[in-house]
C-alpha cells in the first residue's frame, strides 16, 4: 500500500483499538484520569459515555494497560444477554465452568475470586463495553455486584461504558439505585480542528513517520471539517487520503487530494476494507475506466455495493467490524504489544469470526433466486435484509473455547458470523422476500420491482 512510500513502519490509521495510538484530547485525557482516580479511590461504579467512533474502546484498553500491574481486569462486550448469561460470560473469562450452576452458586464463586484477589493486594476491575445494550434486569444484576465488599473496601470496581443511550437508560426511574451508585461519569467529545491536526500527527509518529509535515494545513483543516472531529471518521478519511496520495506519487497531502479522496470514499468501500473477506485495500480507490472497457464487476456481483447510510446493512457490518477489531487487539496484547503485525492480526481475527458463504444467484423473468451455503446455521441464526438494489445475508452462532491470553482475560465465547452483500442488476421489491433454510442451504426468492402484484410470495425479511 502506502507504507513504504511514506516511510511508515505500520498502518497509522487502522481499525483496531490499539492504545499505543490513543491521542489524549482534552476530554479523553480527563476521562482517563477520572476513571483511574475513581478506581484507585475504590469508588465502586464509574461510567464512560461516548458516541460511536469516539475512541471509547481504545481508551478502555489504555485504562486496562495502566492497571495491568495493580489489578486483575475483565473486559466484557457481549451485552445482549440475560442476567444468567452475563454471569456465565464473567465467570467463563475467569476460567470457571458454569454448566448446571445457578445464580447463587455463581455469586459464591465470584466472591471467592474477589476475596483471593484482595488477599493478594490486587484490585478487581470489571469493564463492560457497549453497556447501552444491557436490559434493565441485567443492569440491576450488575448493581448488586457492588455488594461484594468488606467493611473497609470494595472488592469490585465496575466501569460501564456505552453510547448516549446508556445515559438515557440510567436516567430511568427503575434504575435510580444504580444511578446513585455511579460516582464518576465521563464523556468524550469530538476533537477540535487543532486536536484533529495533533491526532493525525500523533498517529503518524507512532507508526514511524519522521519526515517533514505530511499534511498541509489546508488539508488538515478540510479533514477536520469532513470528519466533524470523530476519530473513526478521521482514520477512514486519512487512510483513503494516503492511498490516493501514494497512487499519485505525492510526497505531501494537499487539500485537493483530501477532497478527492473523500469523494472516492463510500460506505461500501469501507465495509469492503474492514469486514468482507477477499477484498484488498488496493480495491478501495476505484480504477478509472476507459471508454468501451468492460465493467469492473460482473452484472450480479457478490462484492459490496456502494451503500448509503439509509440502507439496512450498516448495523450488522459495524457489529462484525467491532468484533474483529477487539479480537485483533487481543492478539496484539497476547504478543506482548509487539507492533508491526496489525495487518496479520486483523486477518487472523477476521478468519476466526467471519465465515465464507458461497452464493449462487439465478435471475428469472420476474425476480431472482439466491442460494447460499450456510452449514451449521439454523433459521434462528440467519437474517436477510433487502434494499431496492441489493441484498444482505447475515448469520451468527456461538462457539466456545477455553484459551487464555496474558494476565488480562478475555471472553473466548466467540461468535461465528456470515456477512454477504449482493448487488443485483435490477431493482427488487424489498417487501417480497421469501426465505427457506434446509440442510445448511438458505434459499431466497424475491421479485423485481413492480411485479409484486403479479406474483405472490411470502414476506420474510427475517428468517
Amino acid at each position: 500500500m502506502f507504507l513504504d512510500f511514506y516511510g511508515l513502519r505500520e498502518q497509522p490509521f487502522g481499525v483496531t483499538p490499539d492504545p499505543a495510538y490513543l491521542y489524549l484530547s482534552g476530554t479523553h485525557r480527563q476521562a482517563l484520569a477520572a476513571l483511574l482516580c475513581g478506581i484507585k479511590a475504590d469508588r465502586g461504579f464509574l461510567a464512560l459515555i461516548a458516541e460511536s467512533g469516539m475512541g471509547k474502546t481504545t481508551l478502555l484498553y489504555r485504562l486496562m494497560e495502566e492497571l495491568h500491574d495493580s489489578a486483575r481486569t475483565v473486559f466484557l462486550f457481549q451485552t445482549q444477554c440475560d442476567s444468567r448469561e452475563f454471569f456465565c460470560y464473567l465467570l467463563g473469562e475467569l476460567g470457571i465452568e458454569t454448566t448446571g450452576m445457578g445464580l447463587a452458586s455463581m455469586h459464591k464463586k465470584l466472591n471467592h475470586v474477589l476475596f483471593n484477589e484482595m488477599l493478594a493486594g490486587r484490585r478487581f476491575v470489571l469493564v463492560v463495553d457497549e453497556a447501552q445494550d444491557l436490559e434493565e434486569p441485567v443492569l440491576e444484576t450488575i448493581r448488586l455486584l457492588s455488594d461484594f465488599e468488606t467493611t473497609h473496601a470494595k472488592l469490585l470496581e465496575i466501569v460501564l461504558a456505552g453510547q448516549p443511550q446508556l445515559a438515557e437508560k440510567l436516567a430511568q426511574r427503575g434504575l435510580s439505585q444504580l444511578r446513585q451508585r455511579i460516582a464518576i461519569l465521563s464523556r468524550l467529545e469530538p476533537l477540535s480542528a487543532d486536536e484533529t491536526a495533533c491526532y493525525i500527527e500523533h498517529r503518524l509518529k507512532v507508526a514511524g513517520y519522521s519526515g517533514d509535515p505530511l499534511f498541509t494545513p489546508d488539508a488538515l483543516a478540510l479533514i477536520a471539517e469532513q470528519s466533524q472531529g470523530i476519530p473513526r471518521e478521521i482514520n477512514n478519511i486519512c487512510f483513503n487520503v494516503l492511498l490516493l496520495g501514494a497512487a499519485r506519487r505525492n510526497q505531501t497531502i494537499s487539500a485537493e487530494i483530501a477532497r478527492e479522496a473523500k469523494e472516492y470514499q463510500t460506505i461500501g468501500a469501507e465495509i469492503a476494507r474492514v469486514v468482507l473477506p477477499n477484498i484488498t485495500a488496493d480495491s478501495i480507490v476505484p480504477e478509472p475506466q476507459t471508454q468501451g472497457s468492460p465493467p469492473a464487476m460482473a452484472p450480479c456481483q457478490t462484492s459490496p455495493p456502494s451503500l448509503s447510510l439509509g440502507e439496512p446493512f450498516i448495523e450488522p457490518a459495524k457489529e462484525i467490524n467491532d468484533l474483529i477489531a477487539r479480537r485483533a487487539y487481543e492478539l496484539f496484547e497476547s504478543s506482548g504489544f509487539t507492533h508491526g503485525h496489525g495487518y496479520e492480526d486483523w486477518l487472523r481475527a477476521e478468519s476466526e469470526i467471519l465465515l465464507q458463504a458461497p452464493v449462487d444467484v439465478t435471475e428469472t423473468e420476474t425476480g431472482f433466486i439466491i442460494r447460499a451455503d450456510v452449514p451449521g446455521f439454523g433459521e434462528k441464526d440467519l437474517e436477510v435484509r433487502a434494499a431496492p438494489g441489493s441484498l444482505c445475508i447475515t448469520g451468527k452462532r456461538q462457539e466456545s473455547s477455553d484459551q487464555k491470553e496474558g494476565m488480562t482475560i478475555y471472553s473466548e465465547r466467540r461468535s461465528k458470523h456470515i456477512f454477504r452483500v449482493l448487488q443485483l442488476p435490477a431493482e427488487i421489491d424489498p417487501d417480497t422476500v421469501h426465505v427457506t433454510v434446509s440442510d445448511g442451504l438458505v434459499e431466497i426468492k424475491l421479485l423485481k420491482a413492480g411485479l409484486s402484484k403479479k406474483v405472490l410470495l411470502a414476506k420474510a425479511a427475517t428468517v
